[in-house]
Protein backbone atom coordinates (compact mmCIF):
# COMPACT_ATOMS: atom_id res chain seq x y z
CA UNK A 1 0.00 0.00 0.00
CA UNK A 2 1.40 3.61 -1.21
CA UNK A 3 1.80 6.16 2.10
CA UNK A 4 -0.54 9.00 1.79
CA UNK A 5 0.23 12.24 2.85
CA UNK A 6 -2.36 13.86 4.96
CA UNK A 7 -3.77 16.90 4.27
CA UNK A 8 -4.00 20.24 5.87
CA UNK A 9 -7.68 20.77 6.36
CA UNK A 10 -9.97 22.54 4.02
CA UNK A 11 -9.23 25.32 6.47
CA UNK A 12 -7.58 27.45 4.09
CA UNK A 13 -5.14 29.65 3.23
CA UNK A 14 -6.24 33.84 2.42
CA UNK A 15 -6.63 34.54 -1.18
CA UNK A 16 -3.39 37.10 -0.57
CA UNK A 17 -1.36 33.96 0.59
CA UNK A 18 -2.02 32.18 -2.84
CA UNK A 19 -1.49 34.95 -4.51
CA UNK A 20 1.74 35.72 -2.91
CA UNK A 21 3.54 31.98 -4.28
CA UNK A 22 5.70 32.10 -7.06
CA UNK A 23 5.06 30.30 -9.41
CA UNK A 24 9.07 30.79 -10.50
CA UNK A 25 10.37 28.49 -7.71
CA UNK A 26 8.80 25.50 -8.86
CA UNK A 27 4.98 25.19 -10.14
CA UNK A 28 3.72 26.58 -13.05
CA UNK A 29 0.63 28.20 -13.73
CA UNK A 30 0.86 26.87 -17.10
CA UNK A 31 2.57 23.52 -16.76
CA UNK A 32 1.21 20.79 -18.29
CA UNK A 33 -0.87 18.11 -16.59
CA UNK A 34 0.11 15.05 -15.21
CA UNK A 35 2.46 15.75 -12.50
CA UNK A 36 5.65 15.68 -15.36
CA UNK A 37 6.83 18.96 -14.41
CA UNK A 38 8.80 18.73 -10.57
CA UNK A 39 7.82 21.35 -8.62
CA UNK A 40 10.24 20.75 -5.70
CA UNK A 41 11.16 24.21 -4.83
CA UNK A 42 8.00 25.38 -4.53
CA UNK A 43 6.89 26.24 -0.92
CA UNK A 44 3.87 27.68 1.11
CA UNK A 45 4.05 29.63 4.41
CA UNK A 46 1.65 27.36 7.14
CA UNK A 47 1.22 28.36 10.29
CA UNK A 48 3.14 25.93 12.65
CA UNK A 49 2.75 25.83 16.57
CA UNK A 50 5.73 24.33 18.59
CA UNK A 51 6.06 22.48 21.98
CA UNK A 52 8.73 20.58 23.95
CA UNK A 53 11.93 21.89 25.73
CA UNK A 54 13.85 22.65 23.13
CA UNK A 55 10.81 24.87 21.49
CA UNK A 56 11.31 28.08 20.75
CA UNK A 57 9.85 30.22 23.15
CA UNK A 58 10.69 27.75 25.58
CA UNK A 59 8.61 24.45 27.14
CA UNK A 60 5.28 26.58 26.29
CA UNK A 61 5.49 26.78 22.82
CA UNK A 62 5.17 29.08 20.50
CA UNK A 63 3.52 29.52 16.75
CA UNK A 64 5.50 30.89 13.82
CA UNK A 65 5.11 30.86 9.57
CA UNK A 66 7.08 28.56 8.67
CA UNK A 67 7.93 27.88 4.82
CA UNK A 68 7.08 24.58 4.01
CA UNK A 69 7.04 22.58 0.19
CA UNK A 70 3.71 20.95 -0.68
CA UNK A 71 2.28 17.82 -1.99
CA UNK A 72 -0.92 19.60 -3.13
CA UNK A 73 -1.85 23.25 -3.37
CA UNK A 74 -3.59 25.53 -5.75
CA UNK A 75 -2.52 28.71 -7.29
CA UNK A 76 -3.88 31.26 -9.98
CA UNK A 77 -5.15 29.37 -13.50
CA UNK A 78 -3.41 29.91 -16.40
CA UNK A 79 -5.01 33.24 -18.47
CA UNK A 80 -6.91 36.06 -17.18
CA UNK A 81 -7.89 34.10 -13.82
CA UNK A 82 -10.16 37.14 -12.56
CA UNK A 83 -12.05 37.64 -15.68
CA UNK A 84 -15.18 34.95 -16.04
CA UNK A 85 -16.05 35.41 -19.58
CA UNK A 86 -12.35 35.53 -20.33
CA UNK A 87 -11.93 31.82 -18.93
CA UNK A 88 -14.87 30.78 -20.50
CA UNK A 89 -13.39 31.78 -24.15
CA UNK A 90 -9.92 30.19 -22.38
CA UNK A 91 -11.65 26.77 -21.66
CA UNK A 92 -13.41 26.80 -25.39
CA UNK A 93 -9.69 27.84 -26.65
CA UNK A 94 -8.11 24.66 -25.15
CA UNK A 95 -10.38 22.16 -25.30
CA UNK A 96 -11.38 22.91 -28.24
CA UNK A 97 -14.68 20.74 -28.43
CA UNK A 98 -12.72 17.71 -27.55
CA UNK A 99 -14.01 15.86 -23.87
CA UNK A 100 -11.53 13.05 -24.04
CA UNK A 101 -11.63 11.54 -20.72
CA UNK A 102 -8.86 12.85 -19.66
CA UNK A 103 -10.20 16.04 -20.58
CA UNK A 104 -12.88 15.86 -19.04
CA UNK A 105 -11.15 14.99 -15.57
CA UNK A 106 -9.18 18.27 -15.69
CA UNK A 107 -11.05 21.06 -16.97
CA UNK A 108 -15.01 19.55 -16.33
CA UNK A 109 -17.93 20.52 -18.52
CA UNK A 110 -18.31 23.28 -20.32
CA UNK A 111 -21.54 23.83 -18.16
CA UNK A 112 -19.51 24.92 -15.13
CA UNK A 113 -17.76 27.45 -16.68
CA UNK A 114 -20.58 29.41 -18.45
CA UNK A 115 -22.02 28.97 -15.24
CA UNK A 116 -19.39 31.12 -13.44
CA UNK A 117 -19.37 33.31 -16.46
CA UNK A 118 -23.52 33.97 -15.36
CA UNK A 119 -22.40 35.03 -11.61
CA UNK A 120 -19.83 37.20 -12.42
CA UNK A 121 -22.52 39.01 -14.77
CA UNK A 122 -24.65 39.23 -12.03
CA UNK A 123 -22.27 41.08 -9.80
CA UNK A 124 -20.49 38.56 -8.19
CA UNK A 125 -16.20 38.67 -8.10
CA UNK A 126 -14.73 35.41 -9.40
CA UNK A 127 -10.78 34.19 -9.42
CA UNK A 128 -10.58 30.98 -11.38
CA UNK A 129 -7.63 28.44 -9.33
CA UNK A 130 -6.22 25.37 -10.77
CA UNK A 131 -5.14 22.39 -8.38
CA UNK A 132 -1.59 20.95 -8.24
CA UNK A 133 -0.53 17.42 -7.07
CA UNK A 134 3.65 15.94 -7.16
CA UNK A 135 1.92 12.87 -7.51
CA UNK A 136 -1.30 12.39 -9.45
CA UNK A 137 -2.55 9.99 -7.36
CA UNK A 138 -2.35 12.40 -4.49
CA UNK A 139 -5.49 14.38 -6.25
CA UNK A 140 -7.93 11.79 -4.23
CA UNK A 141 -6.58 12.33 -0.52
CA UNK A 142 -6.85 16.05 -1.71
CA UNK A 143 -10.36 15.90 -2.06
CA UNK A 144 -10.52 15.76 -5.91
CA UNK A 145 -11.55 12.37 -6.80
CA UNK A 146 -14.56 9.97 -6.19
CA UNK A 147 -12.79 7.08 -6.83
CA UNK A 148 -8.97 5.90 -5.70
CA UNK A 149 -7.10 4.90 -8.99
CA UNK A 150 -4.67 3.01 -7.52
CA UNK A 151 -1.46 3.42 -9.74
CA UNK A 152 -3.41 4.89 -12.30
CA UNK A 153 -2.79 8.47 -13.45
CA UNK A 154 -6.60 9.86 -12.67
CA UNK A 155 -5.88 13.13 -15.58
CA UNK A 156 -4.60 11.20 -18.31
CA UNK A 157 -8.17 9.21 -18.67
CA UNK A 158 -6.87 5.90 -17.92
CA UNK A 159 -9.84 5.55 -15.61
CA UNK A 160 -12.51 6.15 -16.91
CA UNK A 161 -14.85 6.21 -13.52
CA UNK A 162 -12.70 9.14 -12.42
CA UNK A 163 -14.35 12.66 -11.84
CA UNK A 164 -12.42 15.16 -10.60
CA UNK A 165 -12.10 18.83 -11.76
CA UNK A 166 -8.70 20.51 -11.21
CA UNK A 167 -10.06 23.83 -11.92
CA UNK A 168 -12.45 26.27 -9.81
CA UNK A 169 -13.81 29.49 -9.66
CA UNK A 170 -13.80 30.93 -6.05
CA UNK A 171 -16.02 33.64 -5.06
CA UNK A 172 -14.36 37.07 -3.03
CA UNK A 173 -13.43 36.09 0.44
CA UNK A 174 -14.03 32.51 -0.28
CA UNK A 175 -11.69 29.82 1.39
CA UNK A 176 -9.04 28.26 -1.04
CA UNK A 177 -8.74 24.27 0.63
CA UNK A 178 -5.14 24.72 2.18
CA UNK A 179 -2.27 23.30 0.59
CA UNK A 180 -1.37 19.44 2.17
CA UNK A 181 1.72 18.73 3.29
CA UNK A 182 3.47 15.44 5.15
CA UNK A 183 4.58 14.81 8.43
CA UNK A 184 7.68 14.10 7.32
CA UNK A 185 8.77 17.43 5.76
CA UNK A 186 6.82 19.16 8.89
CA UNK A 187 9.61 16.91 11.07
CA UNK A 188 12.33 18.36 9.22
CA UNK A 189 10.65 22.16 10.37
CA UNK A 190 10.59 20.62 13.38
CA UNK A 191 14.42 19.97 13.23
CA UNK A 192 15.31 23.49 11.83
CA UNK A 193 13.45 25.00 15.04
CA UNK A 194 15.56 23.10 17.33
CA UNK A 195 16.88 25.25 19.91
CA UNK A 196 19.94 23.90 21.49
CA UNK A 197 22.27 25.80 23.57
CA UNK A 198 25.91 26.14 23.02
CA UNK A 199 27.92 24.28 25.47
CA UNK A 200 29.38 27.37 27.28
CA UNK A 201 31.56 25.79 30.08
CA UNK A 202 33.57 27.24 33.22
CA UNK A 203 36.21 25.24 35.42
CA UNK A 204 38.49 25.13 38.35
CA UNK A 205 41.35 25.84 39.34
CA UNK A 206 41.62 29.63 38.69
CA UNK A 207 45.09 30.93 39.31
CA UNK A 208 44.42 34.41 40.02
CA UNK A 209 48.29 35.36 39.97
CA UNK A 210 48.68 33.20 36.39
CA UNK A 211 45.78 34.88 34.63
CA UNK A 212 43.66 32.54 35.95
CA UNK A 213 45.59 30.02 34.60
CA UNK A 214 44.96 26.14 35.41
CA UNK A 215 47.96 23.80 36.36
CA UNK A 216 49.97 21.69 34.60
CA UNK A 217 49.39 18.08 36.26
CA UNK A 218 46.49 18.58 38.41
CA UNK A 219 43.23 17.65 37.69
CA UNK A 220 40.94 20.94 36.16
CA UNK A 221 37.19 20.30 36.40
CA UNK A 222 35.20 21.34 33.53
CA UNK A 223 31.25 21.83 33.18
CA UNK A 224 28.34 23.27 31.39
CA UNK A 225 26.83 26.56 32.42
CA UNK A 226 23.37 25.23 31.04
CA UNK A 227 22.38 21.81 31.23
CA UNK A 228 20.35 21.91 28.68
CA UNK A 229 22.98 22.26 26.09
CA UNK A 230 23.86 18.62 27.01
CA UNK A 231 19.95 17.47 27.02
CA UNK A 232 20.03 17.34 30.65
CA UNK A 233 21.36 14.08 32.57
CA UNK A 234 19.33 12.12 29.87
CA UNK A 235 21.21 13.88 27.10
CA UNK A 236 18.33 14.87 24.97
CA UNK A 237 15.69 17.77 23.72
CA UNK A 238 12.48 17.29 22.27
CA UNK A 239 10.40 19.19 20.16
CA UNK A 240 6.66 18.86 18.59
CA UNK A 241 5.45 20.52 15.49
CA UNK A 242 1.36 20.77 14.94
CA UNK A 243 0.16 22.89 12.17
CA UNK A 244 -2.47 24.98 13.43
CA UNK A 245 -5.79 24.95 12.24
CA UNK A 246 -5.91 21.54 10.49
CA UNK A 247 -9.13 19.76 10.98
CA UNK A 248 -6.96 16.72 10.56
CA UNK A 249 -3.79 16.53 12.88
CA UNK A 250 -0.98 16.81 10.73
CA UNK A 251 2.25 16.73 13.41
CA UNK A 252 5.70 15.24 13.74
CA UNK A 253 7.90 15.13 16.72
CA UNK A 254 11.66 14.90 16.83
CA UNK A 255 14.15 13.71 19.68
CA UNK A 256 17.24 14.77 19.54
CA UNK A 257 19.92 12.83 21.74
CA UNK A 258 23.61 14.01 22.30
CA UNK A 259 26.16 11.20 23.69
CA UNK A 260 27.57 14.58 26.13
CA UNK A 261 30.27 16.84 26.24
CA UNK A 262 33.35 16.65 24.21
CA UNK A 263 36.11 18.78 25.48
CA UNK A 264 38.90 18.98 22.31
CA UNK A 265 42.86 20.92 22.94
CA UNK A 266 46.10 20.38 21.06
CA UNK A 267 47.14 16.83 21.91
CA UNK A 268 43.98 15.70 23.85
CA UNK A 269 40.37 15.15 23.90
CA UNK A 270 37.77 13.67 26.39
CA UNK A 271 34.01 12.80 26.53
CA UNK A 272 32.01 13.58 29.33
CA UNK A 273 28.65 12.13 29.63
CA UNK A 274 26.08 14.20 30.44
CA UNK A 275 25.21 13.64 33.84
CA UNK A 276 29.04 14.23 34.69
CA UNK A 277 30.13 17.54 32.21
CA UNK A 278 26.50 18.95 34.22
CA UNK A 279 28.56 19.07 37.73
CA UNK A 280 29.93 21.78 38.61
CA UNK A 281 32.77 21.44 40.74
CA UNK A 282 32.08 22.52 44.34
CA UNK A 283 34.84 22.17 47.62
CA UNK A 284 36.27 19.06 48.24
CA UNK A 285 35.04 17.52 45.64
CA UNK A 286 37.08 14.54 43.97
CA UNK A 287 37.43 13.36 40.13
CA UNK A 288 34.82 10.78 40.22
CA UNK A 289 32.10 11.31 38.68
CA UNK A 290 33.28 14.64 37.06
CA UNK A 291 34.79 16.46 34.15
CA UNK A 292 38.32 16.44 34.55
CA UNK A 293 41.31 16.77 32.54
CA UNK A 294 44.98 17.03 33.03
CA UNK A 295 47.53 19.54 31.13
CA UNK A 296 50.73 17.55 30.78
CA UNK A 297 52.39 20.74 29.31
CA UNK A 298 52.11 24.79 29.91
CA UNK A 299 50.45 27.06 27.10
CA UNK A 300 53.60 28.36 26.30
CA UNK A 301 53.52 29.40 22.76
CA UNK A 302 49.99 29.90 22.64
CA UNK A 303 48.49 33.40 22.76
CA UNK A 304 46.18 33.54 25.28
CA UNK A 305 46.20 29.67 26.24
CA UNK A 306 45.09 26.65 24.82
CA UNK A 307 42.12 26.82 22.79
CA UNK A 308 39.87 24.01 23.86
CA UNK A 309 36.86 23.27 21.88
CA UNK A 310 33.67 22.35 23.65
CA UNK A 311 31.16 20.26 21.43
CA UNK A 312 28.11 18.51 21.14
CA UNK A 313 27.07 16.31 18.23
CA UNK A 314 23.40 15.37 18.51
CA UNK A 315 21.60 12.42 16.43
CA UNK A 316 17.92 13.18 15.74
CA UNK A 317 14.82 10.78 15.29
CA UNK A 318 11.09 11.56 14.23
CA UNK A 319 7.71 10.20 14.72
CA UNK A 320 4.67 11.51 12.70
CA UNK A 321 0.45 11.26 12.49
CA UNK A 322 0.90 8.88 9.55
CA UNK A 323 2.79 6.29 11.81
CA UNK A 324 6.19 7.09 9.73
CA UNK A 325 9.32 8.24 11.53
CA UNK A 326 13.01 7.43 11.17
CA UNK A 327 16.80 9.62 11.30
CA UNK A 328 16.92 13.34 10.00
CA UNK A 329 20.17 14.93 9.85
CA UNK A 330 22.44 15.21 12.69
CA UNK A 331 23.40 18.81 14.40
CA UNK A 332 26.47 20.01 16.13
CA UNK A 333 26.70 22.95 18.93
CA UNK A 334 30.40 24.28 19.58
CA UNK A 335 32.05 26.99 21.47
CA UNK A 336 36.08 27.57 21.77
CA UNK A 337 37.64 29.13 25.18
CA UNK A 338 41.47 29.92 25.69
CA UNK A 339 42.47 28.30 28.67
CA UNK A 340 46.23 29.37 29.92
CA UNK A 341 47.78 26.41 31.69
CA UNK A 342 50.77 27.26 33.99
CA UNK A 343 53.62 25.38 35.69
CA UNK A 344 53.06 24.30 39.13
CA UNK A 345 55.94 26.67 41.28
CA UNK A 346 57.35 25.25 44.37
CA UNK A 347 58.64 28.39 46.00
CA UNK A 348 61.19 27.25 49.25
CA UNK A 349 61.62 29.79 51.90
CA UNK A 350 65.89 29.66 53.46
Amino acid sequence: MRARPVPLALAALPLAVLASMSAASGARADQTPGGDTEAGGYSVSVQVKFTGNAAPGGGGGSTLAVNLHPVCWWEAAPGDYTNAEAMLDWYDAVTGGVQSPGMFAQYGPRSVWEDAAAREASGQDLSWYKAYCKDPRDYVDYGLGSVDTGDDNPIAGNNPTWTTFLFRAFGAGEEIPAPMVTPEELAQAARDNLQIPDPEIDRNPRVHETGDATLVGLPTFFWVTDPDSVGGEAGERFIRAEVVGAGEAVWAEVTAATGGLNLDWPGGHKLCPPEVAMKPYTAGMGEAGACTVEFQRASTGYPGGYPVQASTAWTAQWVGSDGGGGALDPLANEVTELIPVAEVQNVVEP
